[in-house]
């Protein structure tokens, strides 16, 4: 599932005192969701970027039919009342992407540890050769240390029309390495000079199903 249709990417906040909880219970919600639907499940606490602290959980998706299902499963989940009634988890976002064909063979061994979410939109070209630069210069996030990388277009919620690439790592180390070879990458630079990014932040998986 290298390059999912639909991606689902919701964040809520959580009481610091229940972290730990909501997570045990993300771990059961996100089982849930792969029986109804899902085709993968990342879920993870917020580390860095706009909302420090608040969980993540992201949800990919073959078709749109897959995302009904998962909304339709929700009230009748005993991990998600949980969550909700008993955590404290408030969901305040949650948006659906649709894919981009992005040429990247994903590595999920070892487990990823960190997600990187970069939220740009387009501001002086087109949208073929924006995914024509991110292709070339995919090759430098693969050596670098990345693990998946894949990028969706909101279609849902907010910031409407901008886009969303999401690269996982195995660890920090491996980001900084990425970034320093980006900014040796004429196909990067030239990408970044087309777009304006407006959220990059840091999240630690907690697990991935």
């Amino acid at each position: 599932m290298s390059n999912p249709t639909f991606i689902a990417i919701t964040a809520a906040t959580c009481p610091a005192a229940n972290k730990s909880a909501a997570l045990e219970d993300m771990a059961h919600f996100a089982q849930d969701c792969r029986q109804n639907g899902a085709a993968r499940v990342t879920y993870g606490s917020i580390m860095s970027g706009r909302y420090p602290g608040a969980l993540l959980f992201v949800q990919f998706f073959e078709e749109m039919s897959g995302f009904e299902e998962v909304m339709n499963m929700i009230p009748k989940s005993a991990a998600y009342s949980r969550l909700i009634d008993k955590h404290a988890v408030a969901p305040f976002a949650r948006n659906v992407f649709q894919g981009k064909s992005i040429n990247f063979d994903p590595k999920l061994e070892p487990t990823p540890q960190y997600l990187m979410l970069t939220r740009a939109k387009r501001r002086s070209m087109d949208e073929a050769t924006m995914l024509d630069l991110m292709n070339r210069a995919a090759s430098v996030f693969k050596s670098s240390g990345a693990q998946t990388m894949r990028l969706g277009q909101t279609l849902t919620g907010s910031d409407l029309g901008t886009y969303m690439l999401g690269v996982t790592y195995p660890d920090m180390s491996a980001i900084e390495k990425t970034y320093d070879a980006l900014a040796k990458n004429p196909e990067f630079q030239q990408l970044i000079n087309g777009l304006e990014i407006d959220m990059r932040s840091i999240t630690k998986i907690s697990g991935i199903v």
